[in-house]
């Protein structure tokens, strides 16, 4: 007796798909239907019942190879779940948790995931106080992140976003943290490379990869990021921090706009359906900081916007924008002219990260943010090819190093540590003199001392500094020792 049969058999009520468009299937004969059940057709593809109409019911079909009109839909009497549990890590799965990886079932023991579960309560949440880290300087200074945080990372395609969130993944999964990465829509190319990048930086066994191509059905390309937050949701219950990367929602507010314009739904503004502010808004506030069992746990998540030669003013861009807290803004133009990462930290926002950082680190990241905005109006004022002073000259010199210590290439995190370190040299006259040539050079040998483990005492000395002038000291009591280092 196949799965069909045994549910018929439990549930004694059969329907009929009577019309069927792309993947949306209207299904009568089933009068006790709920909203949100699961069904499944006599060739074994599995549904979720959208809508209830007086006649018949609108059913999202996640698989549409064998469906036709006519064909038979039994109810389940179960509200619409999937089924994962620890064996998912190291996997990649379509948002069924339908192994794709080509590895063979997935092990262990299977729960159900609720994919549209109430987010936490107030009583439930706690303050967001420790500090998140991505190992680019550019973020972990100027715009701070915190374990539970909502950070929309939003740019035009093709600037550094995606390969960001992958070095941030693995910055966070060789400190114990799951990592749920979903891709909504992409693909198959990216989602390999994705996959190989985690393989080869060996952060694969503790990620769980969650997949939804661009040729496949629309609801299950809607159902991605539901599933995605399901397995983060899994593994918080069980004490772990989890981060969550969306990438992109954009993507998926117009394949809800497709299924939403299939199902007749009054269109809003840009045709999107009057509920995709809620749809999004609820699905991110499932993420946060809570306590289990005396423990703080979080669900730290990414939601990825895209935009089109920077406007962040679009419809979807500025929802994004208003629910979560805080975005990191990819530049186009910072991009076009070499800058990487291209992330511009005057358009970015953290509104809760600062909290998580000691008042001595709040200070240095005012410092340089006022030293960047000094350099960008300097800019201007050298594009008037007018005689500049001297004051305006070394204005530009710092600014230009400081650049320098805030340009990363991929697969290089620096821990904050190290970060506050270089930021010292910078205020202290260690690099005053000299050129940006010579600049480089001492940073790429600090950088590979720091590889080598030779630098791994200043993690100690820093983390007892509470003040900016024992900062201020203790950087010009170390730059004997790093001249030493640097011969």
């Amino acid at each position: 007796m196949n799965e069909f049969s045994k549910i018929l058999e439990k549930t004694g009520e059969i329907g009929y798909i009577t019309s069927l468009f792309h993947s949306i299937a209207n299904v009568s004969g089933l009068p006790s239907l709920r909203l949100g059940e699961k069904v499944i057709t006599e060739e074994g593809e599995i549904g979720l019942v959208y809508g209830i109409r007086e006649r018949d019911a609108e059913v999202l079909m996640f698989e549409s190879a064998n469906l036709r009109t006519g064909q038979k839909v039994a109810r389940t009497g179960e509200l619409f779940a999937i089924y994962g549990g620890e064996g998912l890590l190291g996997r990649v799965v379509d948002p069924l948790l339908k192994p794709l990886d080509q590895l063979g079932p997935i092990r262990g023991e299977k729960v159900a995931l609720s994919i549209e579960r109430e987010a936490p309560n107030i009583g439930q949440r706690v303050k967001i106080n420790r500090a998140f880290e991505t190992g680019w300087m550019i973020v972990d200074l100027l715009v701070p992140l915190g374990y539970g945080q909502r950070e929309l990372v939003i740019g035009d395609s093709k600037v550094g976003k995606t390969i960001f969130l992958l070095d941030t993944i693995l910055n966070q999964a060789r400190k114990g943290v799951i990592c749920v990465y979903v891709s909504i829509g992409k693909r198959a190319i990216d989602v390999k490379a994705v996959e190989e990048y985690l393989k080869e930086n060996g952060v694969m066994k503790s990620s769980v990869l969650v997949v939804a191509l661009a040729n496949q059905p629309s609801p299950l390309i809607f159902l991605a990021p539901f599933s995605g937050m399901a397995i983060a949701e899994y593994f918080r219950d069980q004490g772990k921090d989890v981060v969550l990367v969306l990438d992109d929602m954009t993507t998926h507010a117009k394949v809800y706009r497709e299924i939403c314009l299939l199902l007749k739904r009054s269109p809003g503004r840009n045709a999107y359906p009057g509920d995709i502010f809620h749809i999004h808004a609820a699905l991110l506030e499932r993420a946060g900081n809570i306590r289990i069992k005396n423990r703080e746990v979080s669900i730290t998540c990414f939601p990825v916007g895209e935009t089109l030669e920077n406007d962040i003013s679009g419809y979807i861009q500025t929802n994004l924008i208003g629910m979560t807290d805080g975005h990191i803004f990819f530049d186009v133009n910072e991009f076009r002219k070499g800058k990487r990462p291209a992330i511009n930290s005057f358009l970015s926002v953290s509104r809760v990260g600062k909290q998580t950082r000691k008042v001595f680190e709040q200070h240095l990241a005012n410092w340089i943010q006022l030293k960047l905005g000094e350099y960008k109006r300097a800019l201007e004022i050298v594009q008037f090819g007018v005689e500049l002073p001297k004051k305006t000259r070394e204005i530009i010199s710092l600014g230009e190093k400081i650049e320098t210590v805030l340009e990363q290439f991929p697969g290089s995190p620096r821990p904050i540590w190290l970060q506050l370190f270089l930021v010292g040299l910078l205020r202290s006259e260690f690099w005053q003199e000299k050129p940006i040539g010579a600049m480089r050079k001492d940073l790429e040998k600090i950088l590979e001392a720091f590889k080598k483990g030779l630098l791994f005492d200043l993690e100690r000395e820093i983390s007892r500094i509470k003040t900016i002038r024992e900062f201020d000291q203790w950087i010009k009591e170390k730059i004997p020792v790093l001249k030493e280092i640097l011969k």
